[in-house]
């Protein structure tokens, strides 16, 4: 599977040209997977949130799911649910919404504004078990080892990770990669909102924790090859999971 993580700079509020900037980009790909950043149609607008939300059936998913003719693109976007609002990854494959995920973990300001979701998932395709989640959520290695648990062989993570933490981004992404032996695609975005500064570092890490692809600070898209057997066979070869007395 030929994978992309696609490393956009997101202006804030403009869900139009954001869109069509990600439609854009999907129809330029060659790529079986397409991951977008976290909010990658607004940004962390909390101003006008509730005004750029949408249902899960909306205009961004109508869009998304006609071009997505044996393709997954993923990615979150503010979804509205009667009065409540979410942070949610949508995973659409092949003209079909097949799972979205709302983000547990909400960071600070972010519990103003959003309900916290309270279920995992682990979305089934044709390439293997996939696990969705959402930046913040990467600080909590429990979430991935229930991932793990249910099958899932390749992490998502979407993101808005500030470049004053960074570093912490790229460690916590090696981590979830090794502990679960499992590939972890990790997608940032870059540019600025109201509140911080964005520099990227998207990356494509293997079971092993080796990067196998990543980012710099400005917008660009990076790809890289996985094979779902690798981690079958590492898994096997190194059976980690089954010495974890706490789970």
């Amino acid at each position: 599977m030929l994978v992309e993580l696609a490393q956009t700079n997101i202006k804030l509020g403009d869900k139009k040209n954001n869109l069509n900037k990600a439609v854009r980009l999907i129809r330029e790909s060659n790529a079986d997977l397409i991951l977008f950043p976290e909010l990658f149609t607004t940004g962390m607008d909390y101003e006008h949130i509730r005004e750029l939300s949408e249902p899960i059936d909306g205009d961004t998913i109508k869009k998304l799911l006609k071009i997505s003719t044996n393709k997954i693109i993923a990615g979150s976007i503010i979804e509205q649910d009667g009065v409540d609002i979410y942070n949610t990854l949508v995973f659409v494959e092949d003209t079909r919404l097949v799972g979205f995920y709302r983000k547990i973990h909400l960071f600070r300001n972010e519990k103003k504004y959003f309900k916290s979701g309270d279920e995992i998932k682990v979305i089934n395709t044709r390439y293997g078990l996939m696990g969705l989640s959402i930046c913040y959520d990467i600080r909590f290695p429990q979430l991935y080892g229930k991932q793990t648990d249910k099958g899932a062989i390749i992490m998502l993570v979407c993101a808005n990770f500030p470049r004053q933490r960074i570093m912490h981004w790229r460690t916590l992404l090696a981590a979830r990669a090794i502990e679960n032996q499992c590939y972890v695609l990790g997608c940032n975005r870059v540019g600025a909102d109201n509140t911080n500064e964005y520099n990227g570092y998207s990356m494509i890490l293997d079971p092993y924790g080796r990067i196998l692809a990543e980012a710099g600070g400005n917008e660009q898209n990076i790809m890289h090859e996985i094979d779902s057997d690798i981690v079958v066979e590492y898994r096997e070869k190194f059976p980690i999971q089954k010495d974890n007395k706490l789970r």
